[in-house]
């Protein structure tokens, strides 16, 4: 592959587009959600920090899946191979990890300035539900669209990590107040 300035604005700009629609959807998602926003504002303290996270861990599977697929590590066939099933294992290894902490740093902060929110045992378990299974649904982009961009001759970076990071927001805000519903 030949990179060049024009080439990177070329495969980035339209993606940038689509990525920047699909945040506006996030933000009609919060919007529809006001009501429960309203009646637990301490469900506010985690919506930055969990919308970041499937995101960004999602991102960085993606640019190590892209080394490697420049490298020559893996080919872009969905088949299991060692260096793809350790990447994935690891993402989600993180994203336990981060999103479990994330709901009880978050439980107990509210409880310190007494907003008014899930009960500090409740928080861990919604944040983590809706955390992991946005990250099972960004894996998945992440691995198929890696490999499709790559094998059309795009660099999955310029490609899939800003639309894994939208769709990140999207997913992810719809399910922590989906999984948010069903346990009030």
């Amino acid at each position: 592959m030949m990179y060049s300035m024009k080439t990177i604005l070329e495969e980035s700009i339209p993606m940038l587009l689509l990525a920047g629609a699909l945040s506006i959807c996030a933000g009609m998602v919060l919007h529809s959600n006001g009501e429960i926003l309203f009646t637990l504002p301490g469900i506010l303290v985690i919506i930055p920090a969990f919308n970041n996270m499937g995101g960004s861990v999602s991102s960085v599977l993606c640019c190590r899946l892209s080394s490697a697929l420049h490298l020559g590590m893996i080919r872009p066939k969905l088949k299991k191979t060692k260096t793809l099933e350790r990447n994935v294992f690891a993402t989600f290894i993180i994203s336990i990890i981060s999103f479990l902490a994330l709901g009880l740093a978050a439980g107990g902060f509210n409880m310190l300035l007494g907003l008014k929110s899930l009960d500090i045992l409740i928080f861990p378990f919604v944040t983590l539900a809706a955390g992991f299974i946005t990250v099972v649904v960004l894996v998945t982009i992440s691995v198929v669209f890696s490999y499709i961009s790559y094998s059309r001759g795009l660099d999955p970076d310029n490609m899939v990590v800003p639309i894994l990071t939208s769709i990140g927001d999207v997913v992810g805000v719809s399910l922590l107040f989906l999984i948010l519903t069903l346990v009030m």
